[in-house]
């Protein structure tokens, strides 16, 4: 493959990881209407295979970590957060492996003829860390999308698993316990976004956001 066509392929992969969960989670939303409620009779134990097939289908920009932490937490309450930051971990290697080698480097390869964009670069690592809590702890920077911006931009798979975790964490912990709350499936989807909209979580994610700007317009303001 040559380089002109490794970026093209790397630039609509991108693209994919953005548009992919929202036109599945419809879809998936479908299905839990009808069949949600028969996954309760399901162990934990014997739900391994089903968190085996969600890193997969996060890993692979599937279908959306809230989501999966929604239906999670419907299910079998608080006790699958340890199970899900498992999945988070799996579907982060496996997010980022794809996209490493879809791209090969080649945008930061691209990236780094650029002066310009180099130095850029090269400040946005001295807020690495942060950048991608925030960006994990937002609830609009898509998990497969930051899986693919980060890879291309060189972050270390150690780097992007410490940092990740430290930010989903907190979103997850609260998505689980307020899907946990639901008694129905109708709930899960209505009742409960509208006390997530008035919860402290919610100032926490768009506060999350403003910061990821802040540090993003510091590294091009210098």
């Amino acid at each position: 493959m040559t380089k002109k066509s490794t970026l093209t392929f790397s630039i609509i992969y991108s693209l994919y990881t953005g548009i992919m969960p929202l036109i599945m989670s419809g879809i998936v939303s479908l299905w839990a209407y009808s069949q949600i409620d028969a996954l309760k009779t399901i162990d934990l134990f014997q739900a391994t295979f089903i968190f085996i097939g969600f890193s997969l289908a996060m890993g692979l920009s599937i279908i959306p970590t809230t989501f999966v932490a929604l239906i999670c937490g419907y299910i079998w309450g608080l006790q699958a957060i340890f199970p899900l930051v498992i999945s988070y971990v799996l579907a982060t290697i496996i997010g980022a492996k794809v996209s490493k080698l879809i791209d090969n480097n080649q945008i930061l390869v691209q990236l780094n003829k650029n002066p310009k964009a180099k130095k850029i670069l090269d400040r946005l690592k001295n807020e690495q860390f942060k950048i991608i809590a925030l960006a994990r702890l937002s609830p609009v920077f898509p998990f497969g999308i930051s899986n693919v911006i980060f890879t291309y931009m060189g972050v270390s798979l150690r780097q992007l698993l410490i940092a990740g975790i430290i930010g989903m964490l907190p979103r997850t912990i609260f998505t689980v316990w307020i899907a946990s709350k639901a008694d129905n499936i109708q709930k899960l989807f209505t009742t409960n976004w509208q006390n997530y909209l008035q919860s402290p979580m919610f100032f926490i994610g768009v506060l999350s956001v403003f910061l990821l700007i802040y540090f993003v317009l510091k590294a091009f303001k210098k």
